[in-house]
């Protein structure tokens, strides 16, 4: 951090001797803060790419919110890629954030271990150095042991005198090893401060890597979500495009395009969501077959018999204004179950809940249909699909179809179900 650095220059480099900065100095090369010497226009060039750093981010952050906020239900298919890759790119960089703060803490951490070793070296240093002096003035008086036990001896003020020059001759021949001490010392409290510094530098990034380890997991939650939800409305136009190709050709070769786009980008994902229990790809868990003692046919359309009275009276009210609807209603997990073996694998989680997207090509999970319960309709006006919301027949229904329980899905004006999906 910029702080960290500064502070060994700032704190010795205008209250030290010349000896003592050489020495910061050298430390700072040693231990790779080099930077804090900068020339100003170079920290100013830092802090203008921190400027833009952060720009950037805001910018990445606003997006992402955006893309969060998107119906996925209805949104184009242009827009939902794009939220994905939007997301995509904020797991990306907050990824890239990350590591960055681990290898500065990493740096960090290897700094407070230099300069640990360090101080232990100064200190073990000065303890020689020490023990050196006395041994070495210890030898002095030795050597001059008889005049010693004369000055000792005697009570002549003259004598004391004689003692007294002795002494300090002795201690100046070890000016020398004095000095030594003072600047082993000296170098020790700089150690010691650049060990203080690493140390509060590493705490710091420690703080920010749990950050940004934050803001990765936030971006991976959002993408999962938006993920998740992507793979349902894949699901739901899987589902539609065996009833499209029956109906209306063109509008089936749209819907192709539509969905390899979303099922590629999805494919592209480098966090897709798990698998959830009992059903994945966000599209909910897949109900259990409907027995075909279930199922009855209302003028040509197949339904479930719970809703075969709604769909009869909506029918016949429809024609009453003068609306010919038709369309198809059921159809059997069987086909799609064996679909997705042939195009997902054979175990459980291939063929019940791997999201549609890891399927070649892309098929929708099994049960995940409102057909497949006989709880929709893909309706049809004077034998065409209904593909557009000025169509007459979808006007009808969308004026009656609540009356009688049945809700449209946005995306797609044909599909009517009781749910809405």
């Amino acid at each position: 951090m910029r702080s960290g650095t500064t502070t060994p220059i700032t704190r010795f480099g205008l209250s030290t001797s010349r000896r003592g900065v050489v020495v910061v100095v050298a430390t700072l090369l040693l231990c790779g803060w080099i930077s804090v010497l900068s020339m100003p226009g170079q920290a100013q060039t830092s802090d203008e790419l921190e400027t833009i750093r952060e720009q950037r981010r805001q910018a990445q952050e606003e997006a992402a919110s955006q893309a969060r906020e998107i119906d996925v239900a209805t949104v184009e298919v242009d827009a939902l890629t794009e939220a994905l890759a939007v997301l995509q790119a904020q797991v990306n960089a907050a990824q890239e954030r990350l590591a960055g703060a681990e290898r500065s803490l990493a740096d960090a951490e290897q700094r407070v271990l230099t300069a640990q070793q360090a101080v232990g070296d100064k200190q073990i240093e000065i303890e020689k150095l020490r023990a050196q002096l006395i041994d070495r003035a210890i030898t002095s008086f030795v050597n001059q042991s008889d005049a010693v036990s004369v000055f000792v001896d005697s009570e002549d003020p003259n004598q004391a005198i004689r003692m007294h020059a002795l002494v300090q001759d002795v201690t100046e021949g070890e000016a020398d090893l004095g000095e030594q001490l003072r600047g082993a010392e000296e170098d020790l409290r700089i150690q010691e401060a650049l060990a203080s510094d690493a140390a509060n530098e590493a705490a710091t990034l420690r703080d920010q890597v749990q950050v940004e380890l934050g803001s990765l997991d936030e971006a991976r939650g959002a993408q999962a979500d938006l993920t998740a939800e992507a793979e349902a409305r894949l699901d739901q136009q899987l589902n539609e495009f065996a009833a499209i190709q029956q109906f209306d050709g063109e509008l089936a070769a749209q819907e192709q395009n539509e969905i390899d786009r979303l099922a590629e980008e999805l494919r592209r994902k480098t966090t897709p969501p798990p698998p959830a229990s009992g059903g994945g790809g966000g599209g909910g868990q897949p109900s259990a077959p409907v027995g075909n003692d279930e199922i009855v046919s209302v003028r040509g359309i197949q339904v479930h018999v719970s809703i075969a009275d709604q769909v009869e009276r909506m029918l016949a009210a429809a024609d009453a204004a003068g609306v010919s609807l038709s369309g198809g209603g059921y159809r059997s997990s069987d086909g799609q179950i064996a679909v997705r073996k042939n195009n997902c694998g054979t175990s459980d989680y291939a063929i019940w809940e791997m999201p549609a997207s890891q399927c070649r090509p892309p098929t929708a999970r099994p049960g995940t249909s409102q057909h497949e319960k006989g709880l929709a309709i893909d309706f049809t006006y004077n034998g065409q699909l209904i593909r557009s919301r000025s169509n007459d027949g979808y006007r009808w229904l969308d004026a009656n179809a609540a009356s009688y329980g049945f809700y449209n899905l946005p995306s797609e004006p044909w599909h009517w179900s009781t749910t809405g999906r």
